[in-house]
This record gives structure tokens, sequence and C-alpha cells, in this order.
């Protein structure tokens, strides 16, 4: 790998090559900004935690032509299932959206990262190099000077930009740099989940089993394989790898093949919000800004639209537009719809964690009596599908903005 020359001309230097950071050096490309993108991880992780895309994501990615190899490559998911301890409740049906996209896409976030990375390697504009960690930054009165270092030979370079944006995940170290403080809440529920070769009869529908137990969720993937998520009750549970296909069966009658498990892990959720999204020259995007409980599937898309508003913000702004105006504008809308995006998230857990029978026959109350009666459940698939939050695009922000 050729590192970069000690001072470069690029207008954005983009910390993180992750989805979030690759849709946004993808944008910009588009624009014909001159963007550098540095990643710390020499090749793409091979494991996914996000496989969920909504309507609204897709309808971004359409801007470059990537909705159609995505849909390709994942599996189309119209409808979600609701059962409580062994009891069908009643589905949600994505078949009506009003969106070009009526389904939520199931595509393991590796599979992603390859389709945006491919798409931004042909990005004229745009450079992509892996092996590169943050090092710290320098703010001047016209730039961002970055120290990057090479992983392999401790070798550092200094990077000088117009601006610089943290896509750089939950842990930021462009946050850190920054000292930007954050409000972090951990969520008391963990979960373990895994994916195994399908060999269910459950098809492309996604199911949730709720119970007195504890609550299971299960997805289609891309390949005959299936994702299931399962409470754990302590950490012998998390440990435990018998857990997840011992509970399935006990609880679903489906059982699942040790031998055909193809990755696991585990997470408690959390939520963390930086007090602020920018500071001079420097933004944070995705998760480096915001983490939301990835019960529902929300954070990922919520930094989907992070990029799709900072890729139209920062042209503007390297024409000459007020960046402080702009970045302004920015933090406003984007904490707003962060706000909306992980409260939905927090309180799905929430009803989706009650256990005991007290616990299932209120939840069991809540969905059939009231989720499940119009006129609620006629919003329920926009609301799952990410078509009610804020909108992302710049000149939809403005028209509203205005009124």
């Amino acid at each position: 790998m050729t590192p970069p020359n000690k001072r470069p001309d690029y207008d954005v230097l983009i910390v993180g090559a992750g989805p979030v950071g690759l849709l946004l050096a993808a944008t910009l490309g588009a624009r014909g900004i001159r963007t550098l993108v540095a990643e710390e991880r020499s090749s793409p992780p091979v494991q996914s935690m996000a496989i969920g895309i909504t309507p609204p994501s897709l309808r971004i990615m359409s801007r470059f032509g990537l909705d159609e190899e995505l849909i390709r490559q994942g599996v189309r998911i119209d409808t979600a299932k609701v059962h409580e301890d062994g009891e069908y409740l009643g589905e949600v049906s994505f078949s009506r959206l009003p969106s070009a996209y009526q389904f939520i896409l199931s595509l393991p976030q590796a599979m992603t990262l390859k389709i945006l990375a491919n798409h931004v390697e042909g990005c004229q504009s745009v450079k992509l190099i892996r092996g590169m960690q943050f090092a710290g930054l320098h703010q001047t009165g016209d730039g961002v000077t970055t120290v990057i270092r090479e992983c392999n030979t401790g070798t550092s370079f200094e990077v000088h930009t117009r601006y610089v944006v943290g896509c750089d995940g939950h842990g930021s170290a462009v946050r850190e740099a920054l000292n930007i403080r954050f409000d972090a809440k951990f969520y008391p529920p963990q979960f373990v989940m895994a994916d195994f070769d399908d060999d269910t009869n459950l098809g492309i529908e996604a199911h949730l089993f709720f119970g007195s137990e504890v609550s299971i969720e299960s997805f289609p993937l891309p390949g005959g394989r299936r994702r299931w998520i399962v409470m754990a009750r302590g950490a012998g549970d998390i440990e435990n790898e018998s857990y997840i296909p011992d509970t399935v069966a006990r609880l679903t009658g489906y059982r699942l093949n040790h031998s055909r498990r193809s990755f696991s892990n585990s997470f408690r959720p959390k939520r963390l919000l930086a007090h602020q999204f920018h500071q001079d020259r420097v933004i944070l995007c995705g998760d480096a800004a915001h983490v939301m409980s990835p019960i529902g599937g929300q954070g990922m898309n919520t930094g989907f639209a992070d990029a799709e508003l900072l890729g139209e913000l920062l042209p503007r702004i390297l024409s000459g537009d007020a960046a402080a105006t702009q970045f302004a504008f920015y933090n406003q809308v984007r904490r707003r719809a962060f706000r909306i995006a992980s409260n939905r998230a927090a309180r799905g857990m929430w009803l989706g964690t009650r256990t005991g029978s007290l616990g299932s026959f209120f939840r069991k109350t809540v969905i059939r009596h009231f989720l499940f009666r119009n006129p609620l459940k006629k919003r329920l698939p926009g609301y799952f599908a990410m078509l009610t939050i804020p909108p992302s695009s710049f000149s939809r922000l403005q028209q509203a903005h205005h009124r």
C-alpha cells in the first residue's frame, strides 16, 4: 500500500470505512468532492451485527444505483409475525407501504460493506486506504491536520484537509480527540444471537416469539440461513453455546443444528448521545455521534440518514455557505431524528423483554387489543419501516424548516 502524500489536496477526510462512512464517501464522490477515507482495519469484517435495511435507506442507495444490487443479494421481508407463549397474535405486513420498497431488506452488514466499497473505489474523486489508524488532529483557520498511522509499520503521516468527519463507531477516537462528552445509558437486558442454516418452514418471514420466560427474534438471511436473537437470563446463558438451540427448541419447537452455526455474538444494548455533533471543522456521523438499542434495527439506518444530510451540506459549505449555520442545522435535525428513533427502539425493547406471567399477559393485551387494532395497526408498517422518522434529504428538510 502506498501511503498518502504528506500534505495531500483533499477537501474531506472520513475516518472509518463502515457502512456510514462509505455511504458518505459515495455521496461526496458523486459531487466530485476530493475525499480520503481512512480505515483502521486492513480488510473488511466478515461478521455482521446489523442486517436490516429500511426503505428510506434503499431510497438513498438508489441515488448511486446500489439499491438494485443490495436487493439482488438480500432477502425481502414483507411480513413480521408475532407470537406470545406459542399463541399467534397477528402480523405486520409491509406489502402496502407508501414506498417503492415495500419490504425490509435483510442483508448482512459485511455484504452491504462490500457493495458500498466497490462503488466508492470506482469514484474518481475518492481514495480509500485501509490499515491506517487515526492518531490525532489539529484544527487551524483554514483546515484540519490529521495524523494517521500505518498499523503494520507504525509510520505516521500528516494529512491536511478542509474538513474531517468521524465515522469511526461508538468508541470514536475522533470524538475522544475533540474531548466531546457524551451521555451513555446501558439497558438491563442482554442478548445472544447466532446464524444457522435454516431448516425451518418460516421462509422469508420475520418472527417474534415473545413469552413469559424470554423473548426470541428470528430473521431470514441470504444463502438459506436464519438469524436467531434470544434474550439471556444471566452470564451463564451468554457463555453456553447450547443456550440458543436449546431455548429455541423448547419455546418454538424449531430445532437448530449446532454444527451449522456460522456466526454468534452477545450484546447488551446501550444508548449514547454526544453533547455536540461538530466542533469547528470536525463533524461526527453515525455511531460516533449516537448509538441506540439494536433491537428493531434502526441504528445503521439512522446513520445512513446522517450521511445523506451531511453529504448535501458539505458541498454547500465547500462552495462558500456559512459552515457554522449548516453544521448547526445538521446538529439540530439529526439529534431530533436520533431521539425519535432511539426512543422507539427503547420502547420496543422494553415491551419485548417483559417476563413472568404478568409481563406476558400485559404484552399480549397491548399487542392484541391496542397495537393490532385500527387505527394503530395501519400505522405500524410505516413506523417499523422508519418512514415516519423526520426526512433527511436537504430539500425536504428545508421545506419543513421554513414552514
